[in-house]
């Protein structure tokens, strides 16, 4: 494999996995279930409910990670629907779909970049969303970048990871 591919994949893995999931769930954890379902006034979907598109758009492209030629009928228009489940459900669905997402970065060979890439600048999208709404409602600010959770951090996750340690 292109040495250039192969670090895109491990910065694609890390950036799902080690900053995206880690603030995702700090979000879900700071909500009580009726912040979590319910959609503002202004929001057409509650949190849990792009929390769900999230989880769905990650599925498949790992699916199709493993099997590219996998293709879908239908958009993920609709997928904003939240499933009602508890935080706890919500949860572990979030730690299945990211790993998985991440193993099928792993176990596959060839990447189409255009498509992996996508996923990550999707999750990122939604999870700005998230991340907006959650400050607002727990009138907490994270400070995620301050805290560590920030691109050189990510770039020393990265080294680790293409030395092999």
């Amino acid at each position: 494999m292109n040495p250039s591919m192969h670090e895109f994949k491990i910065i694609s893995k890390h950036r799902m996995y080690d900053q995206y999931l880690v603030k995702l769930r700090t979000c879900i954890k700071l909500l009580d279930e009726q912040e979590l379902w319910n959609a503002g006034e202004a929001e057409t979907n509650s949190i849990g409910g792009i929390i769900h598109h999230i989880l769905v758009h990650v599925r498949r492209n790992a699916s199709k990670l493993m099997d590219p030629t996998i293709t879908y009928k239908q958009g993920m228009e609709d997928s904003f629907i939240p499933s009602m489940q508890n935080k706890e459900q919500l949860m572990e669905e979030v730690e299945e779909a990211f790993s998985s997402f991440c193993a099928a970065l792993d176990n596959t060979g060839a990447i189409n970049m255009h498509d992996v890439y996508h996923v990550v600048e999707h999750t990122a999208y939604h999870l700005g969303q998230i991340i907006d709404r959650v400050q607002r409602l727990a009138d907490h600010r994270f400070q995620f970048v301050q805290n560590g959770l920030n691109e050189r951090a990510l770039h020393a996750i990265v080294q680790l990871s293409l030395n092999g340690k």
